[in-house]
């Protein structure tokens, strides 16, 4: 782990610390452990792995850098399975011996990767700040930063991050250029897919077509679907949002 302004200094668990579980085995959480690192204290997770201080903290590190706040144990169980047990970040904590700096360093980027996945948060595009967007089927957001600086109203679009133009709110795009969903765009067009036929429960039942449709920022899936029941034929229209 590199946290900018510290040095690296390599930890080891204090061997009278009667709070750990201390385990005679290799370092589960350390792919290239070898019998020379047995010198090395290891203390049991609450998922039963072994870990060290460094490898620990090492690895929850690598778990923030991807974007992850939940803590899960990588150690091997059977073949290609794995633990995936989550730790809570006090466990993680203690046992991976965080300094100062880790500590803050660690609760800093779980709480910005926790608001991010609770919450719609982007930069502004002027001041680089973190603005939470309230309404979602508004593109229009207003930076409280850049209003106060410009001692006016300044507003910029949440898709494409640029300065709002046109009139708002709105839900589809501002009057920017090359503002468009590119994910909305693409069902747009899509083509129609046919189902094959299937039977439930006696019932033929024709599933005749399929297609993705877009409505501004919404997405719904219908289909029109004909069952057979004897001489007759009953047709209705389904739509998923």
């Amino acid at each position: 782990m590199n946290i900018q302004g510290q040095e690296q200094v390599e930890k080891s668990y204090d061997p009278l610390d009667t709070t750990l579980k201390f385990v005679k085995r290799k370092d589960d959480l350390d792919p290239l452990f070898s019998d020379e690192d047995d010198g090395c204290l290891k203390a049991e997770m609450s998922c039963g792995h072994a870990v060290t201080p460094d490898s620990l903290t090492r690895w929850c590190c690598s778990q923030l850098d991807e974007g992850n706040y939940k803590f899960r144990c990588p150690a091997v169980v059977e073949g290609t399975k794995l633990c995936n047990k989550v730790w809570s970040y006090q466990e993680v904590r203690r046992l991976a011996d965080l300094t100062v700096e880790e500590i803050q360093y660690f609760e800093e980027n779980m709480a910005r990767l926790a608001a991010a996945e609770y919450t719609e948060i982007q930069q502004c595009p002027q001041c680089r700040t973190s603005v939470e967007r309230k309404n979602l089927s508004n593109l229009c957001v207003r930076c409280t930063i850049c209003t106060a600086d410009k001692k006016k109203t300044y507003q910029f679009c949440w898709q494409c991050l640029k300065e709002w133009k046109g009139p708002a709110p709105r839900s589809d795009r501002c009057n920017n250029d090359g503002c468009i969903n590119h994910d909305l765009e693409l069902l747009k067009n899509c083509k129609n897919t046919t189902l094959p036929q299937y039977v439930h429960s006696g019932q033929e039942t024709e599933m005749i077509s399929s297609r993705l449709n877009s409505t501004s920022s919404s997405l719904s899936l219908s289909f029109i679907c004909h069952v057979d029941i004897g001489n007759k034929r009953a047709t209705a229209l389904h739509e998923l949002k």
